[in-house]
C-alpha cells in the first residue's frame, strides 16, 4: 500500500480529531463546518442560514477548560533535573528557541485536547550553537498516520512510525514565493533491527510518492540505535493505541449548546417583538399605508378589529431550559474545575479537597504520566549525546505540579504550627512542609536548602533606605 495510508484505527479517529480541533478553535470554525455540526433550516435560503448561525452564542468551554487545566498543572515551575551536559539544552530544546517548559506546556495542551502527542529524538549535526546535540521535533496526531509494535524479546517494541510533515520550498515559478510540499518520514526497524529514517515525496509535485534522498542510519558512538527514539504521550501512560479525548463530552456539549442557542436567538428574532393586525378596515384601501403612533386613526368597520398579536407558547421558555442544563453539565464536566468557586464559611481545606477529590484525580494522571513521559524524553536525549549504557540510566526527573487546589494557610495556623515546632512536637522539615504547602515558602527548596541560605546572609539586615521609607509612608497614605 501506499506510504500515505492511514492505519484504520487512524481514520476511525480523524473525524473526532476534527470536531476537537474546530470546537476548541470556537465560533468561527464552527460556522464555517457549516451543517456539519448545524443542521440547516428547512427551505431557508443561503441568507437566512447565515443569519441563523450569526445569531447563535458560542460558548467555548473546551478551550477555557484546556487553558485552565493546563493552568492548574503549571501554575508552579515544572523542575527539570538533568545532568550538567544537558542543563544548556533546556533553554532551547527543539532548536527553534522554544525552551523545555514551554514545549511541555504545548505537549500537555494536546494530551488533554486530543489524548495523544509524539515526540522524537533527533541528533543535529551541527547547530546554531556550533555543536552537535539531540533536539526535539514534535508531531500532532493527525500527523501520525501510520505506526506498528511487534514483540521482540518479550516485549512490544515500536517497529514502524510514518509521520506527516508539510515542508516548504521555494516556488520554482516566483523567488520571493515559497509553497508546501507533501512530504512523508519513515521511522523504522529494518531487518538487522537497526534504527532507519526514509524521506518520500512526489517527483516534481505530481505522480506517486517515491523515496526522497537517500536512507539514514543515525548512529551514536558509531554504533546504530537498535530503537525508534519516536514517544507516544497520552492522558494516562506511554500507549500507541488511540484513546478518546478526556475532554471529548465536553467538546459535545458544547455544540448541542451552540444548537440551543441558534434555535433559541432565532426564535426571539421571530416572536420577540409584537405584531400589530388590523380587520375590517372602513371603506379598504391599501394595507401599505397602515402607520403605527401617535396621531394616527385606523377607520374600522363595525366589526372590525384590531390589535397586537404576541408569542404566549411555553417553547421559548423550553430553550432556555436547555441552555441552562448544558451549562450545568459543561461545569460538572470540569469547565470550571480550577475556578475559584464559593464556599461555606465554615468547610475546611481538608472537605474542600475531598469534595473535588474525584475531579481532580483525572488531572493528577495526566500530570504524572507527562513527567513519565518527559523524563523518557529527556533520558533518550542525553543517552544519545553519550551518557551511561542505557537510557533509563541517565540521572533524569522531571516534577510538575499536582497539587491543583491550593488553599493558602491563615496566619494563625502558621502561628500554631510555629508554636508546634519551637515546643519539640514537629521538626524543622514538617514545619518547612507546611509552609510551602500553605503558600508561604518557595516551591521546589528543601528546608536543607533553606537554612543554608540563611546561614549566608547577615546576622542583621542593613536599614532601609530612605527610598524604601519614602515608597513605604506614600503607601501608608
Amino acid at each position: 500500500m501506499p506510504v500515505n495510508t492511514p492505519r484504520s484505527d487512524y481514520t476511525d479517529a480523524a473525524k473526532l480529531w476534527e470536531q476537537m480541533r474546530d470546537v476548541y478553535a470556537g465560533r468561527a470554525a464552527v460556522i464555517k463546518a457549516g451543517e456539519k455540526y448545524t443542521p440547516k433550516l428547512p427551505a431557508a435560503s443561503p441568507t437566512a442560514q447565515e443569519n441563523y448561525l450569526n445569531r447563535g452564542n458560542f460558548y467555548n468551554e473546551l478551550r477555557r477548560t484546556v487553558t485552565g487545566l493546563v493552568g492548574g498543572i503549571y501554575q508552579k515551575a515544572p523542575r527539570f533535573d538533568v545532568p550538567a551536559r544537558a542543563r544548556p539544552w533546556l533553554d532551547d530544546i527543539t532548536l527553534t528557541h522554544i525552551p523545555m517548559s514551554a514545549f511541555a506546556l504545548e505537549a500537555t495542551s494536546e494530551v488533554l485536547l486530543m489524548a495523544r502527542f509524539g515526540v522524537l529524538v533527533e541528533m543535529a549535526s551541527a547547530t546554531p550553537y556550533g555543536e552537535t546535540r539531540p533536539y526535539l521535533v514534535s508531531f500532532a496526531t493527525e500527523n501520525i498516520i501510520n505506526w506498528r509494535t511487534s514483540n521482540l524479546g518479550g516485549d512490544d517494541v515500536l517497529t514502524l512510525v510514518v509521520l506527516r510533515e508539510t515542508p516548504t520550498i521555494l516556488d520554482e515559478k516566483d523567488p520571493f514565493q515559497v509553497k508546501p510540499v507533501e512530504q512523508y518520514r519513515v521511522l523504522s526497524l529494518d531487518e538487522e533491527l537497526r534504527y532507519t529514517q526514509q524521506l518520500w515525496r512526489r517527483p516534481d509535485q505530481s505522480g506517486d510518492l517515491e523515496p526522497y534522498g537517500e536512507a539514514v542510519v543515525p548512529l551514536r558512538r558509531g554504533e546504530p540505535l537498535t530503537f525508534i527514539p519516536f514517544t507516544f504521550l497520552a492522558p494516562s501512560y506511554t500507549t500507541t493505541d488511540i484513546k478518546d479525548p478526556p475532554l471529548v463530552d465536553l467538546a459535545n456539549i458544547s455544540l448541542a449548546h451552540w444548537r440551543n442557542s441558534c434555535d433559541h436567538e432565532q426564535g426571539l428574532h421571530l416572536v420577540a417583538l409584537p405584531t400589530p393586525y388590523v380587520s375590517g378596515m372602513k371603506g379598504g384601501g391599501d394595507d401599505s399605508i397602515l402607520q403605527i403612533g401617535p396621531s394616527t386613526v385606523w377607520m374600522l368597520d363595525k366589526d372590525g378589529k384590531a390589535g397586537m398579536v404576541e408569542f404566549t407558547g411555553a417553547g421559548m421558555n423550553a430553550l432556555e431550559t436547555a441552555l441552562e442544563q448544558k451549562q450545568t453539565q459543561m461545569a460538572t464536566l470540569g469547565a470550571k474545575l480550577l475556578e475559584e468557586q464559593p464556599t461555606l464559611a465554615a468547610e475546611t481545606a481538608t472537605a474542600v479537597l475531598a469534595r473535588h477529590a474525584g475531579e481532580h484525580a483525572t488531572l493528577r494522571t495526566v500530570a504524572e504520566a507527562m513527567q513519565q513521559s518527559l523524563r523518557q524524553i529527556l533520558q533518550t536525549m542525553a543517552w544519545w549525546d553519550g551518557l551511561e549504557a542505557r537510557p533509563t540510566d541517565v540521572p533524569v526527573e522531571v516534577a510538575l505540579n499536582t497539587d491543583f487546589l491550593q488553599v493558602k494557610a491563615q496566619p494563625q495556623e502558621i502561628q500554631t504550627a510555629l508554636m508546634t515546632l519551637q515546643a519539640g512536637e514537629i521538626s524543622y522539615a514538617t514545619f518547612w512542609n507546611l509552609l510551602t504547602e500553605g503558600g508561604w515558602a518557595r516551591n521546589n527548596v528543601s528546608a536543607e536548602e533553606e537554612r543554608r541560605e540563611i546561614s549566608r546572609e547577615p546576622e542583621q539586615l542593613p536599614p532601609p533606605t530612605e527610598e524604601v521609607i519614602k515608597v513605604e509612608r506614600e503607601d501608608e497614605e
